[in-house]
C-alpha cells in the first residue's frame, strides 16, 4: 500500500509523532515536509501532520487544494491547533473529492515551537498507535 506522511510544522514533538506514524503505516518514503521532495501520485493514504494556524503558508494551501483522487485516495490529519483552524485545512483538502477522514482527526498538543523538544509521552504514543489502527481500518 503506497502511503506517505507529510508535515507542516516546526514542533519537535509533532515531527517525532510523524516519524512514528511513518513507521506504523509502513510508508514508502521517509517523513517529508510540504512541499514534498517527491510528488504524490497514486498514494493510498497521505497523513498530514500540521500546526494549524489562522493563516497558513500559501505553498501549503496550494498543495492541499491540489490533492485529488488520482493523487491520493485517503487523507488523514494529525493537528496541533484549534478545531476551527483544523476545519480550514480539511476544507482545502476536500476541494477535489479525495476521501478526507474528517471524523477521525487526531488532535495533539504540540508544545513549544522548537525542533529540539521531541519528548512524547508513552500515553500519547499509545494514542497515536490506536489512531493509526483506526485510520487503516477506515480506508477506502
Amino acid at each position: 500500500m503506497r502511503t506517505r506522511v507529510l508535515t507542516q510544522t516546526s514542533k519537535g514533538k509533532l515531527l517525532t509523532i510523524a516519524d512514528e506514524v511513518t513507521r506504523l503505516i509502513e510508508a514508502d518514503k521517509p517523513t517529508d515536509v510540504i512541499m514534498p521532495a517527491y510528488p504524490c501520485d497514486g498514494e493510498r493514504l497521505i497523513v498530514i501532520v500540521a500546526s494549524a494556524k489562522p493563516s497558513m503558508p500559501d505553498s501549503f494551501c496550494r498543495f492541499m487544494r491540489s490533492l485529488k483522487k488520482t493523487v491520493t485516495a485517503n487523507i488523514a490529519f494529525i493537528i496541533d491547533g484549534t478545531p476551527e483552524n483544523a476545519a480550514k485545512i480539511v476544507e482545502m483538502a476536500k476541494t477535489n473529492n479525495s476521501n478526507v477522514m474528517e471524523d477521525n482527526i487526531l488532535y495533539i498538543d504540540g508544545g513549544l515551537p522548537f525542533k529540539f523538544m521531541k519528548k512524547v509521552t508513552p500515553e500519547e504514543m499509545a494514542k497515536v498507535k490506536t489512531w493509526v489502527d483506526s485510520v487503516k481500518a477506515a480506508m477506502l
